[in-house]
């Protein structure tokens, strides 16, 4: 039986990354049939050439933060002692295919997690070690929104798209300052070696490096991210990088908790609601599009090419 077993999983690993190949191909083509290469066209000839400019150069400083996404996972599996020798650039495209290609395939904590299972398994990684680095690579993104959000609650609560008029700036406020006691609390807790029991289930502390090291990921991801949106809107008076964060915020979040590939309209509608206070309709649209060629399209596309180059080097290497 247990045999039998073995012979059948030997087969799981090619079949889940044909999945998640076959995934990112309809995920990419979702994605580009909703943008029109004539929208495309327009939103850049309507931006300065200097912006764009800026943009790319803040979208490569996003893809280093992409490759480092996973090295906080990585830290903390290695405390099992079990942990195999991984290149730096194993890491790192694991990362990037990961984190790009989640966006596209919606459902961001499986896809990313069938990505991760996919190559970390290919490269001798143990069940466990891959389930710390599924679990840390997971969290990672909420302490820095966390602590963003938190910020924006506290300083700027009305910039809040829709609950900024419906809740009062000291509910906001006490939000914000939740919200940052709750990041406060995780990197206390994290401290120490003694496992914490919750439930009767032992849960290993991941260590204060580890969840030092996740909140300036993640913030720096975010905020980079933030920034790309922010140096294509139009110029506009009294809107500062501060207002578009919570607007992006808002949009990630709903985004992320629609499913959608991209959060698509979640993400763009909420993201219009802020705008609508500072511009025209017809220019934030413009924007976003522009945006999202840049931060979400342009890496899925590089990450899924080199994805099934991958898998094609895989597929010949075991076919011998």
């Amino acid at each position: 039986m247990r045999a039998r077993l073995r012979k059948w999983l030997k087969y799981l690993p090619p079949v889940l990354g044909v999945l998640v190949l076959t995934g990112i191909l309809a995920g990419l083509h979702g994605a580009l049939k909703k943008i029109s290469l004539h929208d495309v066209l327009a939103a850049l000839a309507a931006t300065p050439h200097w912006q764009v400019i800026h943009a790319l150069m803040l979208l490569c400083a996003s893809f280093c933060v992409m490759m480092v996404y996973d090295v906080p996972g990585v830290m903390f599996a290695k405390q099992r002692g079990d942990f195999p020798r991984l290149a730096w650039w194993r890491i790192g495209f694991a990362s990037t295919c990961a984190y790009a290609l989640s966006h596209v395939l919606g459902a961001p904590a499986l896809s990313a997690a069938a990505i991760r299972l996919r190559l970390y398994a290919q490269w001798g990684v143990p069940p466990a070690g891959i389930g710390r680095i599924m679990t840390v690579s997971g969290t990672t993104f909420a302490s820095g929104s966390f602590l963003l959000l938190g910020a924006v609650l506290l300083v700027h609560p009305r910039e809040l798209p829709w609950f900024g008029h419906v809740l009062s700036p000291v509910a906001l406020r006490a939000l914000g300052a939740v919200l940052w006691l709750v990041v406060a609390v995780y990197v206390a807790l994290a401290r120490g070696s003694k496992p914490i029991s919750l439930l009767g289930v032992n849960i290993p502390r991941p260590g204060l490096g580890v969840a030092m090291t996740q909140v300036a990921i993640s913030f720096c991801d975010i905020a980079l991210a933030c920034g790309i949106l922010y140096v294509v809107l139009p110029a506009v008076p009294g809107m500062t990088y501060a207002h578009v964060l919570a607007f992006f915020l808002a949009g990630f979040a709903g985004g992320l908790l629609s499913g959608l590939p991209g959060g698509v309209g979640v993400f763009d509608t909420l993201l219009l609601l802020g705008l609508a206070g500072y511009m025209d309709p017809a220019n934030a649209i413009g924007a976003i599009l522009l945006f999202r060629v840049l931060y979400y399209l342009t890496p899925a596309v590089l990450a899924g090419v080199v994805f099934a180059l991958h898998e094609l080097w895989v597929f010949r290497g075991s076919g011998k």
